[in-house]
Parts: structure tokens; sequence; C-alpha cells
């Protein structure tokens, strides 16, 4: 049994023999980026320099972002949060396993009208780990004001962004593990839709080209006035 990271085939028009690529590269290629492990600092910057550099690369490319962690510090979180809202590409959170406490922050920060839950993934809502130490530059949130504007930030953050109305609500939500369904999820307004057999997957896109794509928006559009998702809240949600 092979070991490390899978190797698969790619291959350029131009070339005649395919070279072997690590299966997370091609996958980056293809704009498929994963949060499979607590959010902390290296795989904080590691998706955030992939997301300016596919940005770069193409403007107009949707990115992916599969989300399956189960918490994860602020400083990181923030920052991957800030980089999704103020880059071009409209960018899908999927959440695949559990989005818990700052990995439902991130599932929160997709476009709305495209965050995606599948029917048995788990989201936890609670506050993010509040302690950030750095030896190198010294930084340290440790008491209670500090840790407050961070909450605040982020109560804010739900409250734009989800069907929560109410501030006090929301910080109840944070003090305590709040354990959420697919279907309580997108009853928050956390997620848009609860992916079914019947949709083509909007990463697949990629390789089927746009008549998909098409097909794609019709099904959600369906789901959205049979009362089965939540009601994207721009014009651009399903461009044709």
């Amino acid at each position: 049994m092979p070991l490390g990271v899978p190797k698969v085939p790619h291959q350029h028009f131009e070339d005649e023999d395919a070279v072997w690529l690590d299966l997370y590269n091609k996958l980056y290629e293809e704009r498929l980026l994963f949060l499979a492990k607590p959010l902390e600092d290296e795989i904080g910057n590691q998706l955030v320099s992939m997301m300016v550099y596919l940005t770069l690369d193409d403007m107009t490319r949707e990115q992916f972002l599969f989300i399956h962690c189960t918490g994860g510090s602020i400083i990181p979180g923030i920052a991957l949060y800030d980089t999704m809202q103020y880059i071009p590409p409209e960018i899908y959170t999927t959440v695949i396993g559990i989005a818990a406490s700052m990995g439902s922050l991130i599932l929160t920060g997709g476009r709305p009208g495209k965050r995606i839950a599948f029917p048995s993934a788990t989201v936890m809502l609670h506050q993010p780990a509040s302690t950030y130490t750095d030896g190198m530059s010294r930084i340290c949130i440790q008491n209670d004001e500090d840790v407050t504007i961070i909450k605040e930030q982020i109560v804010d953050i739900y409250i734009e962004r989800t069907s929560f109305q109410d501030k006090f609500v929301v910080w109840d939500e944070l003090d305590r593990d709040h354990f959420m369904s697919a279907e309580e999820t997108l009853e928050y307004g956390i997620v848009d839709l609860i992916m079914d057999k019947e949709m083509v997957p909007p990463w697949l896109e990629i390789k089927w080209g746009p008549k998909k794509q098409n097909n794609w928006n019709k099904i959600t559009h369906e789901k959205f006035l049979n009362g089965n998702g939540a009601p994207p809240t721009n014009g651009n949600t399903f461009s044709q």
C-alpha cells in the first residue's frame, strides 16, 4: 500500500506524456480547497495564500472550500474569513463532516446563496479559542476586555450573514456547545442549501462546463421556490 500523498496524472494539451502530481496540487489547480483540520496558523496561512494565488491566476473562476473542521483559533480564522470577503472570486463553502466553532464561522463566510451542507453534516456554534500567543511578536490576547471585543466581531458576523437578528441570542448560543443538523443549519441561515442526489454539485462545472452549471442553477432555484433552501441574498448569486 503506497504511503504519503497519492499522485494523479496530469496532462496539458500540448504535452505527449502525462506528469504525476500530488493529489492536493491537482485539486488546488481545479480551485478545490480543503479545511480538514483545526484552524491554526499553518493551515490558515496556507488557505489564505492559496486563495490569493488562485485569484491572481484567474479572478473570474469560483473557488470551492470544503470544510471538516472541529474548531480553531480566532486570529487565523478572522484572517481567512476576511480574505474570503475581499477577493473577487465567489467562494462556495461546503460542510462535509462537521464545522464547529471557528469552522462554522468560515462556513458562514461563503458567498450568500452558495453555502452548502451535506445531509449528514453537523454544525456546532461555540466561541472560538480565545488565547493567542507568539513568542516572536509577543501578541497575547488573554484578558476579558480583548476577548469581548473579538467576540463582538464574531457576533456581528453571524448577525450580518445568518437569520439571527438578536445579539443576545447569538451571545447565548456562543456560550454553550450548540450542535445543529443540516436542516437546523439551513433554518438558522448558516447555509443556503442542503445537497441531495438530484443536484449537480457546483464544483463539477469545472469539468462539465456551463451547461451543467445552469442545471445546478435551475435545481437550486426550484428548491428555493419549494421551500427547501434559503433564498439567495443578492442578484448575482445565480449568474447564467
